[in-house]
């Protein structure tokens, strides 16, 4: 699937609108994501050390976001696209023992941490693979 990492062959997807106000993180950069890892981090050697070293090819200890943490600040986490383009699956340095990586994402997420931001009236989209698999369609509800 285009730009979906770790793709489970997803071939139907549903777009809810949601309303709300919410204070929300931006991932722009590395640095963005190296700060986040910096101010909140939890360590995750033993779950991740063996694939983000086939992945990036270094050895030490590694950190992600203490999502628990991060939402008594903020509400929800969005990783704009070049983000994601210029930050994933590369080792970002944290300090000189320990890096992070920004693994699991795709371009343009936003992943909400808080109970902010509710279902609204606005109609759901559903989309479909196409035949060729090259792109999404709407397709009718």
């Amino acid at each position: 699937m285009n730009l979906i990492e770790d793709s489970f062959g997803e071939e139907q997807a549903t777009v809810i609108p949601v309303r709300g106000v919410g204070r929300t993180y931006e991932v722009r950069d590395e640095d963005d994501w190296v700060s986040l890892c910096r101010e909140y981090p939890m360590n995750v050697t033993a779950s991740r050390r063996h694939d983000w070293f086939r992945c990036t090819t270094r050895d030490g200890e590694w950190v992600i976001p203490d999502w628990e943490k991060v939402s008594g600040r903020w509400d929800a986490v969005h990783v704009t696209v070049l983000g994601y383009l210029s930050s994933a699956n590369r080792a970002l340095q944290i300090d000189a023992n320990t890096s992070t990586v920004l693994a699991g994402w795709n371009p343009d997420t936003t992943i909400w941490l808080t109970d902010v931001v509710r279902e609204w009236d606005g109609p759901r989209q559903h989309w479909q693979r196409s035949t060729d698999q090259e792109f999404w369609v709407i397709t009718p509800m």
